[in-house]
C-alpha cells in the first residue's frame, strides 16, 4: 500500500513539473529528500548545444511550506561518454525563500560538450545532503545532435488558439532547405494540422536542423538562455505583446539576435514602419540585397539524390562526432526528383515559385546588430514554398560561422594572440650563458688550476660549477617573464545606430580575444560578467590528448565555474600558471552613439562621448569623403581633417587580424586566422569598403572589460566602427 501510494504521489509531482510543456524532466534530487525536507525536480528544455544551457529548478518542501530559509550550493558535473580535455563543474548558490510551498528558478550551464551524464550535489553550510551525488541521464531530445542550425519555435498560449497565426508550423520544407533533409513523401497533406506538425518535430532524426520549442512563458531574461539558437519562428503578435507586457524579454531576445542571430517573425502588417514597432530600432532594408532569389528552387535541392531518410548517429569518440548512418536505408529508397514531381503533381505550397517583385512584397528585412528581424506578412507561411526559405537563406545561420569556435577539431587562431613576450625559453640568452660556461669550464678553469698546480681540484669544481650554472639557468628562465601576471585583449565593438538620432540608445556589439598568463598567483582566476558569453579557444593539439577512457564525475575536474551574483568565476585549468590561455568573449548592450559627428560644418567636427581618449578616428561622410582626427580626449570638440583616401583599412590592419610582424616564428608556423567570428569578418569587410555615414575609432581598452583585475596590459586596444545616424 505504501509503495503504491508512493508512486501515485510521484506520478503527481511529474505532472506538475510536466506543466512547463517544453521542458523535460532530467531526475529528482537529493537522493534522501525526506532527510533533506524538500526535492529539487532539475529540466531542461529540448535540444543541446554550444553556448548556454538553461537549466530549470524547481524546489519543492515536503510539508506544507519551507519552514526557514534554505541557502544551498550546487555543484553540476556534466559528462560526456568519455572524458574530455574540457569537463567542469559548474556552482551556484540559490536560496530558498521561508514560507513557500514551491520555488522555481533557472540557471544558465555553459556547454562545451555532449552531456551524456549530469551529476549534482547539493550542500547546506558546508554540509554534503545525501550520502551519495544526484546522477541524471539527460533524455536523447535535450542533447546536442550535431545540428548544423538549431532553431527555436515560439508557441502560443491557449488563450490564442483562434487565431490563423496560432497554430504550431508545419516545417517540412524548413527541414528540408535548411537542414539539407529529405523531401516529404506526403503530398497529399497540404498542411499538417497542429498534432501532425508536433509529431513532425519529435520524431526529426533525419536532418542537419534540429528545433527547440518554447512556450511564451518560458522566454529567457538573459540573452545566454538563446545562445544555442541560430533562429527563432515567431508569430509577430506574441513579440509585439511582449513588447508591452514582459519588455525585459523581449530585450534578451533582441540582444541575442544584435550578436548574428535571426528572428523570423510572421503575421506582421504588410508595408510595416518602424514606426509602428517602437521595439525595431532600425529602419528595414532593401530585401533586395539581403534575399538569395532562385527563379528554380529545385535546382538548389540536388533531386539527383537518393531521398536519404537516414538518422543522425552520434560516435563519442573524436570529441564527438556526428554523421548520417545512410548504409541503413533501404535500396528501395525513391529518388527526390519523383517525390518533387509528386508535389508538383498535386501543386503543393512547397513547390510554389513566384517572380522576384512577388517574394519581396511578401516580407520585410529589419538589421539589427549583426542579426536581423524578419517580418513575413502572411499570418500563416507554413510549411512555405522552399524558395521562400531558400531566399531567407542567405546570412550566416550556423553557430561555428558566427562564433568561429570549434571545440572538436581546435582553433589555430590561439597561436595568433599569444603575448610573444612570455611563456618562451629565452634560446638566444641560454646560447650565450652555455658558451660562457663552456669557456669557464674548459680552457680557463683548467689553465687556472694547472698554474696553481691543483689540477685536482678539477675533479670536484667541474661538477660544482656546472651544478650551479644550471640552477642559475633554471633561475633566469623561471624570473625571465617577471612575476607580474599579464593581459592581451583586442576588443571589437559594432555599433548600428541607423535610422536613429545621436542620443537615441543603439545596439551595440562587444567581442574581444582576451589571453591571460599568470606567473604565481592564480587564486582568484578570471571574472566575467554574467552576461557574457565566454568561449575558451582551445589550439588543436590539446584536444587530441583524448584518450578514451570513461569521464568521471566524482571529481570535480580540472576546470571549475562559480556563478556569483553578477560574474561567473572562471578557475583552475581555466587559468593556469605560466601557461598562456585564450578566450573569445560577446556581450551584447544598449547605448549611446560613442561620438557625436557635425556633418554641417566645414570642416567636420567630433565630439568623443567616450571615458577612455580617442587614438585615432575615422569618418566617411554622406557625400563619401573621408576626415581624420586623433589624440581626442573625453568630452573633448574637434575639427577633422580631410583625407582623399579610405583611410579605414589602415586602421584596422594589425588589429582585426593580429601583425605577423614580432610574432615569434613557433607561433607563427601554427597560427591562422580562417576561423574568424563574424563580427571579426564583418568588420574586416567594413574597413576595406566602409559604407557612407560610418566611423571608425581606436582607443583603450575599459577597466571593466579585464577578467584579471591585477595585470600587466600587453598590447591592449579596442576598435570601435559602425553606422551613423
Amino acid at each position: 500500500m505504501k509503495r503504491i501510494l508512493a508512486v501515485m504521489i510521484l506520478m503527481q509531482l511529474l505532472l506538475a513539473v510536466g506543466s512547463r510543456a517544453e521542458t523535460l524532466l532530467l531526475g529528482v534530487a537529493p537522493v534522501n529528500p525526506k532527510q533533506a525536507g524538500f526535492r529539487l525536480w532539475v529540466s531542461m528544455p529540448r535540444l543541446g548545444g554550444d553556448g548556454f544551457q538553461p537549466v530549470h529548478l524547481k524546489f519543492q518542501a515536503l510539508g506544507k511550506q519551507f519552514n526557514r530559509q534554505r541557502r544551498l550550493r550546487l555543484q553540476f558535473r556534466p559528462r560526456a561518454q568519455y572524458a574530455t580535455p574540457l569537463d567542469f563543474q559548474y556552482s551556484c548558490d540559490v536560496t530558498v525563500p521561508e514560507g513557500q510551498r514551491a520555488y522555481e528558478t533557472s540557471i544558465l550551464v555553459p556547454q562545451f560538450y555532449r552531456w551524456e551524464r549530469l551529476s549534482l550535489r547539493i550542500s547546506e553550510d558546508g554540509r554534503l545532503l545525501g550520502d551519495v551525488p544526484s546522477t541524471f541521464n539527460p533524455p536523447q531530445t535535450t542533447k546536442n545532435w550535431g545540428q548544423h542550425i538549431s532553431v527555436g519555435v515560439l508557441t502560443c498560449p491557449p488563450t490564442d488558439s483562434n487565431q490563423p497565426w496560432a497554430r504550431f508550423p508545419d516545417l517540412r520544407s524548413l527541414v528540408t532547405v535548411l537542414g539539407d533533409g529529405p523531401l516529404d513523401d506526403r503530398p497529399q497533406i497540404k498542411r499538417f494540422t497542429n498534432k501532425q506538425a508536433r509529431d513532425y518535430v519529435d520524431q526529426l532524426k533525419h536532418s542537419w536542423v534540429r528545433f527547440r520549442i518554447i512556450d511564451e512563458d518560458e522566454m529567457q531574461r538573459s540573452w545566454l538562455g538563446y545562445s544555442q539558437l541560430d533562429l527563432l519562428l515567431a508569430p509577430f503578435p506574441i513579440l509585439d505583446r511582449m513588447s508591452r507586457e514582459q519588455p525585459e524579454r523581449l530585450d534578451a531576445l533582441l540582444k541575442w539576435a544584435s550578436t548574428g542571430g535571426q528572428i523570423w517573425a510572421y503575421s506582421a502588417p504588410a508595408d510595416l514602419g518602424t514606426a509602428a514597432v517602437p521595439w525595431l530600432t532600425t529602419p528595414p532594408d532593401s530585401a533586395v540585397n539581403q534575399i538569395q532569389f532562385y527563379p528554380d528552387p529545385a535546382k538548389q535541392l540536388s533531386l539527383d539524390r537518393n531521398n536519404d531518410t537516414s538518422s543522425i548517429d552520434y560516435q563519442p569518440w573524436g570529441f564527438g562526432t556526428y554523421y548520417t548512418n545512410s548504409y541503413t536505408v533501404n535500396a528501395t529508397v525513391r529518388k527526390r526528383q519523383t517525390l518533387y514531381d509528386d508535389l508538383t503533381a498535386v501543386n503543393h505550397p512547397m513547390v510554389k515559385r513566384v517572380n522576384r517583385p512577388a517574394l519581396l512584397a511578401q516580407m520585410q528585412i529589419v538589421p539589427h546588430g549583426l542579426g536581423r528581424v524578419v517580418l513575413l506578412s502572411a499570418s500563416d507561411p507554413f510549411p512555405g514554398s522552399f524558395q521562400l526559405w531558400q531566399a531567407l537563406d542567405a546570412k550566416p545561420l550556423k553557430w561555428k560561422q558566427r562564433q568561429g569556435i570549434d571545440y572538436r577539431k581546435g582553433n589555430d587562431s590561439y597561436w595568433a594572440w599569444l603575448m610573444p613576450a612570455v611563456g618562451q625559453p629565452p634560446v638566444t640568452m641560454f646560447v650565450i650563458l652555455n658558451g660562457l660556461f663552456v669557456l669557464l669550464i674548459g680552457p680557463v678553469l683548467y689553465f687556472v688550476l694547472r698554474r696553481r698546480k691543483r689540477l685536482y681540484l678539477l675533479y670536484f669544481l667541474a661538477p660544482a660549477l656546472a651544478f650551479l650554472v644550471t640552477t642559475g639557468l633554471f633561475c633566469y628562465a623561471y624570473i625571465s617573464d617577471g612575476f607580474d601576471n599579464r593581459a592581451r585583449i583586442r576588443q571589437l565593438t559594432w555599433v548600428d545606430a541607423r535610422g536613429k538620432d545621436t542620443s537615441d540608445p543603439c545596439p551595440q556589439i562587444d567581442q574581444s580575444r582576451q589571453t591571460y598568463y599568470t606567473v604565481i598567483d592564480n587564486q582568484q582566476g578570471l571574472h566575467f560578467d554574467d552576461q557574457s558569453l565566454v568561449l575558451p579557444v582551445h589550439h588543436s593539439e590539446r584536444l587530441r590528448r583524448n584518450r578514451y577512457y570513461s569521464a568521471d564525475d566524482s571529481r570535480s575536474g580540472e576546470y571549475r565555474i562559480e556563478q556569483t551574483s553578477q560574474s561567473r568565476r572562471y578557475s583552475g585549468a581555466f587559468l593556469p600558471t605560466r601557461d598562456q590561455v585564450h578566450y573569445l568573449v560577446t556581450r551584447p548592450s544598449i547605448g549611446e552613439v560613442p561620438v557625436e559627428v557635425d556633418f554641417k560644418a566645414y570642416p567636420v567636427r567630433l565630439t568623443n562621448r567616450l571615458s577612455t581618449p580617442i587614438r585615432q578616428a575615422a569618418i566617411r561622410a554622406a557625400d563619401g569623403s573621408y576626415w581624420t582626427a586623433s589624440n581626442l580626449p573625453p568630452g573633448a570638440t574637434t575639427e577633422m581633417t580631410s583625407t582623399p583616401a579610405n583611410v579605414f583599412g589602415a586602421m584596422a590592419t594589425g588589429f582585426i587580424d593580429p601583425a605577423e610582424t614580432g610574432m615569434p616564428a613557433p607561433y607563427l608556423s601554427r597560427a591562422s586566422t580562417d576561423d574568424r567570428s563574424y563580427l571579426e569578418d564583418r568588420m574586416r569587410r567594413f574597413s576595406q569598403s566602409p559604407p557612407q555615414r560610418s566611423f571608425l575609432l581606436s582607443t583603450e581598452v575599459d577597466q571593466d572589460v579585464f577578467a584579471l583585475r591585477r595585470c600587466l596590459q600587453d598590447q591592449c586596444v579596442r576598435l570601435i566602427g559602425g553606422r551613423l545616424p
